[in-house]
């Protein structure tokens, strides 16, 4: 899935490339900061993270419906990307501070935001036919600024409150101050870490940590 691999794939590869280099920066400076960047819909798939979405599997992932408040295909396979991100960021905290790393690992969450992501997503079909102007309208009463959706990720970049396997997001779920939240049930789960490390590997290759 293009989304997959866009969203937790890439940074998969990235985080393996870059650890050699990350564990010298802790070594001079104390610790050194990964942050993944998530989103509330992280919590919203129906299953948990599966390992179909991480393989070759494109045409075979439910189809392209584009309804994001009905649950379209395209929509599920955005969750389980973003579901990814977190367990990603669990995943690598227990690998790390399992050997004794200074490296951290964070997970952010903007919450809603005034971005261009919805315009973007409307131009590609992201939203299903009658619904752009009513969610864009839902979107700007419940949205804060783009200023403020950063407030979380820079908390996890640089704040001395946030500790390695924290989620951070705004404190009322779509607006307001970055607070310390729980990753979710579908995100804190052991076997959902296995399956991500895992099938990341298959397509990735190792990553041995």
């Amino acid at each position: 899935d293009i989304q997959m691999q866009t969203n937790h794939l890439s940074h998969f590869i990235m985080c393996r490339e870059l650890l050699p280099l990350l564990e010298k920066a802790a070594t001079l400076r104390g610790e050194a900061r990964i942050v993944h960047h998530s989103s509330g819909a992280r919590r919203n798939p129906s299953k948990k993270l599966e390992a179909k979405y991480f393989g070759k599997n494109g045409g075979n992932l439910g189809g392209n419906g584009n309804s994001m408040l009905m649950g379209g295909a395209r929509w599920k396979r955005y969750q389980q990307s973003k579901l990814a991100n977190s367990v990603m960021t669990l995943a690598l905290h227990a690998r790390l501070q399992a050997k004794g790393s200074k490296v951290k690992a964070f997970c952010a969450a903007p919450g809603g935001a005034a971005t261009s992501l919805g315009v973007t997503s409307n131009a590609d079909g992201g939203f299903s036919a009658g619904s752009p102007g009513l969610t864009s309208w839902v979107l700007k009463q419940i949205a804060q600024s783009a200023e403020d959706g950063t407030l979380p990720l820079l908390t996890c970049c640089v704040s001395p409150e946030a500790m390695s396997g924290d989620m951070w997001e705004p404190a009322g779920g779509m607006k307001g101050p970055a607070k310390k939240t729980p990753h979710g049930k579908l995100a804190d789960d052991t076997a959902a870490c296995e399956t991500l490390w895992t099938a990341s590997e298959e397509v990735c290759g190792k990553f041995p940590l």
